[in-house]
């Protein structure tokens, strides 16, 4: 049946399909206003940090996406699997770049004619890393995509701050900010207790007794920056709009929206307040209407692009 033929278990395949889904939803604005900061340190290599790296998707982008012409780049991922997959795929991707690749144990440079870029990858959990003492002042520029929403965000904030050289920059993408939408609704009083659960869900995870998460990550970043020294420079919209096209989804955008539903579906099993059978109709309807391409997904984000000031003395 449909409902067995998407493995929700594939996260790498999830990863690789929001990609066409992230690169409509990342806010212009505050990637223009990253483009002018990375302009003003053209002269020297940009030394780049990604904290929860996934597949190198993000690694690519920054290539596809011009950032800077020389970049020295390292994805912390603390998945073994996912490090493989972001070496794999970025030797394919730059074979279809018509990049050359140079390797070494560690490293893939990237080179054409105008720009080149090594991308390295370090097995382990981001936070850890984040807080080595020796990682202190060491980065331009510190990425965290769809990241800071699973983690206790004032407790990295100050951590990401003391890894950030003078002036460094932390563009910070895909914060969730509290609205998930299915359209159409049948049931509007149903879908709005179901959305809530789903959200609370979010606020209630711990990891190892701590906070981690919060479904209103994006607007509470605003304080969070502000609170650890960094200037805020640009913010933004980056909502996720999932929408079939004439001929249904684009890429593989349906197993997304499978993957998404399904895993609300997972979160709120046993949840008394949407009731177990009520919960698997609506899973079960919503699976159908991404196999009919009927249905619209929107889930609201903010992107921000911070400025750590100079120190004084």
């Amino acid at each position: 049946s449909v409902m067995t033929s998407y493995a929700l278990d594939d996260f790498p395949r999830y990863l690789a399909a929001k990609v066409s889904i992230d690169d409509r939803a990342l806010n212009k604005d505050v990637w223009r206003a990253l483009v002018r900061e990375a302009a003003a340190r053209a002269s020297r290599p940009l030394r780049v940090l990604e904290l929860g790296a996934g597949i190198g998707t993000m690694a690519h982008r920054l290539w596809r996406w011009k950032l800077h012409p020389h970049i020295l780049y390292t994805g912390v991922e603390l998945n073994p699997v996912w490090v493989e997959q972001a070496r794999i795929r970025t030797r394919a991707w730059a074979r279809a770049e018509n990049a050359s690749v140079m390797t070494t144990p560690t490293t893939l440079v990237l080179a054409a004619p105008d720009r080149q870029c090594s991308f390295r990858w370090v097995e382990d959990d981001a936070l850890a890393f984040l807080a080595r003492p020796d990682q202190r002042g060491q980065w331009d520029l510190i990425l965290a995509h769809a990241f800071l929403d699973l983690v206790d965000v004032p407790a990295v904030m100050p951590m990401l701050a003391e890894a950030l050289a003078d002036e460094g920059l932390c563009y910070l993408t895909l914060n969730f900010d509290g609205v998930t939408l299915f359209e159409p609704v049948e049931d509007p009083a149903y879908e709005a207790r179901l959305m809530d659960a789903y959200h609370r869900s979010m606020d209630e995870r711990r990891v190892d007794g701590r906070p981690s998460g919060d479904s209103r990550t994006g607007r509470h970043l605003f304080a969070h920056l502000r609170q650890a020294g960094i200037q805020i420079l640009a913010a933004g919209a980056s909502d996720w709009v999932v929408i079939p096209g004439q001929s249904g989804y684009p890429g593989d955008e349906a197993f997304f929206l499978h993957f998404i539903v399904e895993t609300i579906h997972r979160e709120l099993a046993g949840h008394p307040q949407v009731g177990g059978r009520q919960l698997a109709a609506w899973a079960r309807r919503r699976h159908q209407q991404v196999e009919a391409a009927g249905l619209l997904y929107i889930a609201h984000q903010l992107d921000y692009l911070g400025r750590k000031g100079k120190v004084s003395g």
